[in-house]
């Protein structure tokens, strides 16, 4: 058997073993590069999910008890184990997925970064908030505490990095049922072997092997939150199940994202980043970028820039090709999907620049970057995910009509601007309805900074990836307050007893402070200029 560079047909089959536990049917799974069989492995059956369902709820009592010390240690370890696997990890990613080399190897980027910065952040989430109250000697904690069992669809297009958004929920407190494709199984088994081997329960993660959603949905009743990141019609599908049992979800459905290049942008940086955006995953990304809006002074430059990039840059290539920069798509299906894509755009107006072929002669899961320019404005352009190596272009001469254009769309949640209009930046920020906007860069720049969420929108989803807040969505709140000394209820309840008398006092001291002090115009004018001084030397971002 031809294995990527790093892994061995013995690590292979101990992940194989690994997941032999399960008593459904058989599933094959395929080295998706060549589209060629490498084992099989077992699906589960209802009576596996409602199993692993009832191992997560008898663990949910003692995991939500660890401390945030022991669970940032667990953090730790595993940090340090993945630096050991570097290359398994990689190489499985090239083997389930069909990623380039460093494709692969940015995906093993991203659990290192999720995982280190949430380890930093865990202190806050599992520190209480303590404070004063507005009754004197009064005083307030607030805590978070787990939600419960977490049920977790896992994407099948980032089988490992997927295993941050997992920690999110296994940091707070809350066991996690994990509903993972045939072909995303071995890539979950590894990263949970690799927890547990640093201190994690091995009942606080469960998987359950299914090809559809359909098991998952089934045990949803005895889930305290769920959370999927999938097609925008799976998750709806998930949401009208949860909905009928109230029970709490988030998700990360479709994204049509885009990018606007002004006539001042420095095009050479925008075509470098527009083209490793499009093609990161043979387009198979949340971050993908999909439609490129160029005014029309700088269309043609552009258009010469970003075709030489890709020409010269990105090659199609399997990984026993180590400088193929553009792997495989998941399946045929995608292929063929991708191809009728090509046609639409060419029906309305595209004239293609480069690819716009399959390419079975390396495999029948490879698609050649692909981007097409003069695509007219249509509405359906921004109705439908392409999710493959494909860009569309399309030239504006007003960039409030793109605005427009693109608010009127349920599936755009990011915005890439490439300006050197720091006052457009900023009008864009403060009016545009996207939850992401990306200056001069496409999306490493925030996806490197863990700290900044990415939040859904409409159709996109309403789940929250990165930061703190990413965590705090599988918590529930939990606040206690305490009076100390004195009892603040009067014995006399009469008008004019001490505690009313007390109470409008403080209030009219408050008020005047606020008539003459806080809220005066030269207070307010000191803090708008202050914070307009710092936008002069920062910039909006």
């Amino acid at each position: 058997m031809d294995l990527p560079m790093g892994l061995d047909k013995k690590f292979l089959d101990s992940l194989f073993a690994a997941a032999a536990s399960e008593h459904g049917e058989i599933a094959v799974v395929r080295n998706i590069q060549k589209w060629e069989k490498i084992g099989e492995i077992r699906v589960s059956t209802l009576d596996d999910a409602v199993n692993s369902l009832v191992h997560a709820r008898v663990m949910a009592e003692s995991w939500s008890r660890v401390g945030g010390f022991s669970r940032s240690r667990i953090l730790y370890r595993f940090l340090r184990q993945m630096v050991r696997y570097r290359n398994p990890i990689v190489a499985l990613s090239q083997l389930l997925s069909g990623k380039s080399w460093i494709d692969a190897g940015e995906e093993y980027l991203d659990i290192l970064t999720q995982v280190r910065s949430m380890k930093r952040a865990l202190k806050h989430v599992a520190a209480p908030r303590r404070g004063r109250g507005q009754v004197p000697f009064s005083f307030y904690r607030v805590m978070h505490r787990p939600l419960g069992v977490v049920g977790f669809f896992s994407s099948s297009d980032f089988q490992l990095s997927m295993v941050g958004d997992i920690l999110n929920a296994l940091m707070t407190g809350n066991p996690v049922v994990n509903f993972v494709t045939p072909q995303a199984a071995l890539g979950a088994l590894m990263m949970k072997g690799i927890l547990v081997s640093s201190g994690l329960p091995a009942d606080a993660w469960r998987i359950v092997v299914s090809p559809t959603v359909d098991l998952g949905i089934k045990i949803i009743p005895g889930l305290d939150y769920v959370s999927i990141a999938a097609s925008s019609d799976t998750c709806s599908q998930v949401a009208r199940q949860c909905g009928y049992f109230s029970v709490p979800m988030s998700s990360f459905g479709s994204f049509k994202n885009i990018a606007i290049i002004l006539e001042d942008a420095r095009l050479w940086e925008a075509a470098k980043a527009c083209a490793r955006s499009a093609f990161r995953n043979a387009g198979q990304s949340l971050s993908g970028l999909e439609v490129i809006f160029v005014q029309e002074q700088v269309k043609e430059s552009f258009e010469e820039l970003v075709t030489q990039y890709t020409r010269d840059q990105l090659r199609v290539g399997t990984y026993a090709d180590r400088n193929a920069t553009v792997g495989a798509m998941l399946n045929p299906q995608r292929v063929e999907r991708s191809q009728r894509a090509v046609r639409f755009l060419t029906e309305h107006g595209g004239r293609i620049l480069v690819g716009s072929h399959a390419r079975p002669e390396v495999s029948e899961t490879f698609f050649e970057p692909t981007i097409v320019t003069d695509v007219k404005a249509v509405p359906e352009l921004l109705t439908e995910e392409f999710y493959g190596p494909l860009v569309a272009i399309v030239s504006f001469e007003d960039v409030t009509d793109v605005v427009r254009y693109m608010e009127s769309s349920r599936l755009v949640n990011a915005a890439y601007l490439f300006t050197q209009d720091m006052e457009f930046v900023s009008n864009f920020i403060e009016n545009s309805a996207v939850s992401t906007v990306s200056v001069n860069d496409s999306y490493m720049s925030l996806w490197g900074a863990w700290r900044a969420p990415i939040q859904g929108r409409e159709e996109t989803g309403q789940g929250i990836r990165h930061g703190v807040e990413a965590m705090l969505q599988y918590t529930r709140v939990f606040s206690a307050v305490r009076l100390k000394r004195i009892s603040w209820v009067s014995q006399d309840w009469r008008s004019g007893n001490w505690t009313e008398r007390l109470t409008f006092s403080v209030m009219g001291i408050n008020s005047w402070l606020a008539h003459n002090v806080t809220d005066t115009v030269w207070v307010q004018g000191f803090k708008l200029a202050w914070r307009r001084l710092q936008d002069r030397f920062s910039g909006p971002v």
